[in-house]
């Protein structure tokens, strides 16, 4: 059995991953999130890779949820499923940023899974918040924003895999598969050479 990570190890994930240091200092201080914090948050998201966002966001609902264990009952489920993730990912993800980049098999390996967890964080987040009866607060803001990422990274996470399937199937096809096509490739590009003027002899 794995033995859990420990804090330290998640005061890694946090200070590499930098979004859930920003939330952590929000709740925890009681900031507002201003508009321009807010797109800087989605930014910072938006531009890390599918397995990245999914601990960045796990170890932001963890914060949310223990902030809200005493408001809403749904915050502890939400906080074990983040727990789930983060000791399911953040092994794994700080041994590859250490010590250099995941092999593409172990990467769509673990991508398999990723789409469903983000799923998974974003539909306890948006329960949160339907069942929050606090206004005006950091807490809904920061939840709407996660979930929004969240659902376009299960959709960036289909994509990649769409990708990898296809570049497996391409490598798989016998030669006698290809061959015809690369055939029809070159009489296309042959019949279509245009000559610029002057260069015709």
């Amino acid at each position: 059995m794995l033995k859990q990570m420990s804090e330290n190890d998640r005061d890694q994930l946090k200070s590499h991953l930098i979004v859930p240091l920003a939330v952590s200092d929000i709740l925890y201080h009681d900031l507002d999130v201003a508009p321009d914090m807010q797109y800087g948050l989605h930014m910072a998201l938006s531009e890390i890779d599918p397995d990245s966002a999914l601990l960045a966001i796990a170890l932001c609902a963890h914060d949310i949820a223990e902030k809200n264990l005493i408001y809403v009952p749904i915050a502890s489920a939400l906080k074990k499923e983040a727990d789930n993730i983060i000791e399911e990912y953040g092994r794994t993800w700080l041994r590859h940023h250490n010590n250099g980049p995941m092999p593409s098999d172990i990467y769509a390996s673990i991508l398999c899974t990723v789409g469903e967890d983000l799923e998974a964080l974003a539909d306890l987040m948006d329960a949160l918040c339907a069942d929050l009866d606090i206004v005006n607060e950091a807490t809904p803001i920061l939840c709407n924003l996660l979930s929004v990422q969240a659902r376009a990274h299960i959709e960036i996470t289909d994509f990649i895999l769409a990708e990898i399937k296809s570049d497996h199937d391409m490598m798989a096809a016998p030669a006698e598969e290809t061959a015809p096509v690369a055939e029809k490739q070159a009489e296309f590009a042959g019949d279509n050479i245009i000559l610029f003027p002057g260069t015709a002899k």
